[in-house]
């Protein structure tokens, strides 16, 4: 026998307790009664009074009192098998980390909220296992397809542009290297892309054409304004092209939702309520979900209801025996 909250057996200290009160009062009651009343008249007063039933009852309280303590603990035996099965989608985000990411056209830049969408995006799944792949002017790996969610979030901290060595914005590059964590086999495979839009090198056609084929859904979440903004590159400084002039960074709108609509998925601008994140769960939590993992394992049966039926039974005993004898 196993018990769940072992703790409760410390009420057991109650019990020599109540038994003391018991004693005490009968003593206290007898001694009260001799004051008053002598032997011979209480034999005459008291001949119906059963003394041993009147015990009994009390034994009887303290039992029920016992079975409750135990059922508070508890009880567990007979094992039995449960199946726990997790059921999820298997999603690849695709975060940009190229120069025009360091935008402040939407505060405090456009990679602080890119890495913010994605932290929310994680926070709210549940069984769903998630990739990250981070592009610029080439893409990598930056977590394969996991369900540990903290993990993930510890990577997020890592995210800065820079990393990648390659200048430029790949996003071409990007879906093809989160097309190939995607399995074959999954009915419901997504890829989402958080970036400015801006692809300034890559062919996109080939790999929507490929992610069309596999059945993979692309959602795009937009950093950035259409207004656009300037690329600092120092407090004072900001990125300039060949001629000497500031680059302009926009937000493309119609590469993302051409990309978006081409594969069945939708199309977000980030906001500063990630209200966003919600619309677009939205849409994901309806696409048909498949077994992750299966676990099995032993988990002992509750059997507390078993002693408060014994305690219940006792109290209604004790409840129709009648002190008095039948004369």
């Amino acid at each position: 026998m196993h018990f769940g909250n072992p703790n409760f057996f410390v009420f057991f200290i109650i019990i020599p307790f109540v038994i003391l009160i018991f004693y005490i009062s009968k003593k206290v009651r007898e001694k009260t009664i001799s004051k008053f009343v002598s032997k011979s008249i209480q034999k005459k007063l008291f001949r119906n009074v059963s003394y041993p039933t009147k015990s009994l009852k009390n034994f009887l309280l303290v039992l029920c009192l016992i079975f409750l303590i135990f059922a508070s603990a508890k009880p567990r035996w007979d094992k039995k098998l449960q199946i726990f099965e997790e059921k999820g989608l298997d999603i690849v985000i695709a975060l940009d980390i190229s120069k025009s990411m360091l935008a402040e056209d939407i505060s405090p830049n456009r990679i602080q909220r890119a890495k913010n969408a994605f932290v929310n995006f994680v926070n709210q799944l549940s069984g769903d296992r998630v990739g990250l792949v981070l592009f610029s002017g080439n893409s990598f790996v930056q977590c394969p397809l996991t369900s540990d969610y903290s993990a993930l979030k510890m990577f997020a901290t890592m995210i800065d542009v820079g990393i990648i060595p390659q200048e430029g914005t790949n996003i071409a590059s990007a879906l093809e290297k989160s097309i190939s964590l995607l399995a074959e086999n999954t009915k419901s495979k997504v890829v989402i892309l958080i970036t400015d839009g801006e692809n300034l090198q890559g062919d996109l056609q080939p790999q929507i054409k490929k992610a069309k084929k596999k059945n993979i859904i692309i959602y795009n979440i937009g950093v950035g304004t259409i207004e656009g903004s300037p690329i600092p590159i120092s407090e004072s400084n900001y990125l300039k092209d060949k001629e000497g002039n500031i680059i302009l960074t926009k937000l493309d709108v119609a590469n993302l939702q051409k990309i978006a609509n081409e594969t069945g998925g939708q199309f977000f601008q980030v906001s500063s309520s990630q209200s966003e994140i919600k619309e677009m769960l939205a849409y994901i939590n309806k696409l048909e979900k498949e077994k992750i993992s299966s676990k099995q394992f032993s988990k002992y049966k509750e059997q507390y209801h078993y002693f408060v039926l014994i305690a219940l039974i006792i109290l209604i005993v004790e409840f129709i025996i009648f002190e008095r004898k039948k004369l």
